[in-house]
């Protein structure tokens, strides 16, 4: 509660400083004092809306989400093919080993609860519960990025009420490079608060939606191919369906070790 409380008085204090710096100096040209105001109300709306520690944990992950999303690594399904080959032929000991490798958190833990001794019943639970914790902390993200793009522009407006207020109220005392300066921040404020709610706000919440999408139906994939492993199905079918997470077809195993699957298949 304290940390929240110092949150606040900061952004209130930096809203201040921009107020000021608004009326006694002006910086038409750049306009900081306006863009303090944007973004610190901004923040500060978001802080009050949603609490400081998703905010911040947000703004810290904000620069990872301009680089591209990365591919499913295909050694975490080569790794869990053998898993499913060790665990069919009843090598539970190297199975858990061999999971360990595993680089995908959910693959990982997914592939080790399935090997213990759980029902079908309970394993599916513990997936579900996995996959709508990831859903809940994509759509508090996307939450908090949609309120900054609203309060964005009505913080700009703001400004721009600033400023033609220090306009009006000086208006017969002081002479055209006041009058210059204070128009420049109105606009200038209202043109920062649409710039951040269109070109980055309301585009990262887009984004962040897309990926939550796709990794949500990669974590269902994973969940049919670990519910596989559990129910011992043959390493071959599970390589068919974890093929289809990827376009290229690196995540099956060699077509020797098809061949000699299917035959022990066949044999079994």
């Amino acid at each position: 509660m304290r940390g929240k409380l110092y949150f606040v008085l900061s952004v209130l204090g930096a809203i201040a400083i921009a107020v000021l710096l608004a009326v006694k100096l002006g910086l038409a040209g750049i306009n900081l004092p306006g863009l303090i105001l944007v973004l610190g109300g901004t923040l500060l709306a978001s802080v009050i809306g949603h609490s400081p520690r998703p905010v911040l944990n947000l703004l810290r992950r904000v620069p990872g989400l301009f680089k591209e999303q990365e591919e499913a690594d295909s050694g975490d399904h080569k790794t869990f093919l053998h898993v499913a080959d060790r665990y069919r032929r009843g090598d539970v000991r190297g199975a858990e080993r061999a999971a360990m490798a595993i680089g995908d958190p959910f693959l990982r833990g997914g592939t080790r609860l399935a090997l213990d001794p759980h029902n079908g019943e309970e394993l599916g639970r513990m997936l579900q519960w996995r996959m709508r914790q990831q859903k809940e902390q994509a759509s508090k993200d996307i939450r908090i990025l949609r309120t900054m793009a609203t309060f964005a522009p009505a913080f700009g407006m703001l400004g721009t009420l600033l400023g033609l207020v220090a306009l009006l109220g000086d208006l017969g005392q002081s002479g055209l490079e006041y009058i210059g300066v204070a128009m420049g921040f109105a606009l200038m404020s209202t043109l920062y608060g649409l710039l951040l709610a269109n070109l980055l706000f309301r585009p990262l919440a887009l984004k962040l939606e897309d990926r939550s999408r796709k990794q949500l139906m990669h974590m269902n994939f994973l969940s049919d191919a670990i519910m596989m492993l559990h129910e011992r199905q043959h390493p071959v079918l599970i390589g068919e369906l974890m093929h289809s997470l990827q376009p290229e077809p690196a995540a099956t195993l060699p077509p020797s070790q098809i061949h000699s699957l299917a035959l022990q298949r066949m044999r079994a």
